[in-house]
């Protein structure tokens, strides 16, 4: 069964190049990050070209993220840009366009074999949750969380780094269902706290007007 990959642009050269550089992959291509779908792609190959601006390139990478979660990220340059690359951006690797021969395969490879498989237990600092369990522990002491206040931590955990608004909050734990307003999402982080302790705001900060992330 061959691994599929996800790939974001509008240049048809790009992606008639990587169909057959890389025959082995499955290759679907999305025009823009709303149609994205992660279900189905063990890696994202993004068009540098399609984030507009540099200066609304971290913006983008942000929004990809949140869409896509913990799926790596292969950027496609061209030489006048590399300049504009900044490691603090939501990326794994890059790659020059035109293509190398074998480089897109290399590259592609270093990159799925070193992505960990689901690891049951997530720590940082004095607080470990087991997500096959579903338990948290804080300094060993188990602590009482509700399924919604466990799903709450266990995104923030899986992503760090990664800002999300209270919608986006909204949307992968209560679902595009719920008709309740954001501030649910500030009762469940003020119930977080009030367990986790002193600790908390190591782990969970709080971004001005914007929402929440854990710290990296």
């Amino acid at each position: 069964m061959k691994i599929n990959i996800g790939l974001v642009t509008r240049n048809s050269e790009i992606a008639d190049d990587l169909k057959s550089n890389i025959p082995e992959f499955e290759l679907s291509i999305y025009k823009n990050i709303e149609s994205l779908s992660r279900d189905s792609c063990s890696l994202f190959i993004i068009d540098y070209e399609e984030m507009g601006s540099s200066d609304s390139t971290q913006f983008y990478l942000s929004r990809l993220r949140k869409k896509i979660l913990d799926i790596p990220v292969l950027l496609v340059l061209r030489v006048n840009t590399v300049p504009e690359l900044d490691s603090t951006w939501f990326f794994n690797d890059f790659i020059l366009y035109p293509f190398r021969k074998g480089e897109v395969k290399a590259r592609l490879s270093r990159i799925l074999t070193g992505v960990p498989e689901d690891n049951e237990e997530i720590s940082i600092g004095n607080l470990k949750i087991n997500t096959k369990e579903y338990v948290v522990y804080m300094n060993e002491e188990k602590l009482d969380l509700t399924y919604k206040e466990f799903e709450l931590l266990r995104l923030f955990l899986e992503n760090r780094g990664v800002v999300f608004s209270r919608k986006d909050v909204l949307s992968r734990i209560w679902g595009m269902e719920y008709i309740g307003g954001t501030r649910t999402v500030d009762v469940h982080i003020r119930r977080l706290r009030s367990k986790i302790g002193d600790d908390f705001n190591s782990i969970i900060e709080t971004v001005r007007n914007v929402g929440y992330k854990c710290r990296e």
